[in-house]
């Protein structure tokens, strides 16, 4: 009867062995997996952060240009000189070693028809502009933010 028992544990030596570098094969493979979850995830929270404060550079950077300009808006305005009465482009406190640039544009000049009922009939013109600010941070990405701006101008302006 001992040989039949020494038999049978001489013949199970290998399969312990052999489970346990099984499960080690799984979870080093499932923890492999996980890894490349996990960096994936950190460069998309990694790119999200980077649009975030390129988003809110850009929408301050317009909000300074408004603030800078407020009075300023006429015919011409985007071409003059800051001097003669065109565009002031304040220095902007940015965060993350940010640049922004400030593009206005003209993009139409009429009649100011929604305003008559509240300013009456006067002829009142009005000027549109499109404020367009690029941001981009050193670690790349860029975010652009467009403003549309009117404003009222005296009749026979346009």
């Amino acid at each position: 009867m001992t040989r039949n028992h020494h038999r049978r544990r001489h013949s199970q030596r290998g399969a312990a062995l052999l489970i346990s570098l099984i499960f080690l094969a799984v979870t080093t493979l499932l923890v492999l997996s996980m890894m490349r979850t996990s960096i994936l995830q950190l460069r998309i929270s990694g790119s999200t952060e980077t649009f975030a404060v390129n988003l809110t550079n850009a929408e301050v950077a317009i909000i300074d240009f408004l603030d800078a300009n407020a009075g300023r808006f006429g015919p011409g305005f985007a071409t003059l000189p800051a001097a003669a009465g065109g565009a002031i482009f304040p220095a902007t406190a940015l965060s993350g070693g940010a640049a922004v640039a400030i593009v206005v544009t003209q993009t139409g000049c009429g009649t100011a028809a929604t305003f008559d009922s509240q300013m009456g009939s006067g002829g009142l013109q009005s000027i549109q502009f499109d404020i367009a600010a690029t941001a981009t941070v050193a670690r790349g990405g860029r975010a652009i933010v467009h403003q549309g701006v009117e404003a009222l101008a005296p009749p026979g302006t346009c």
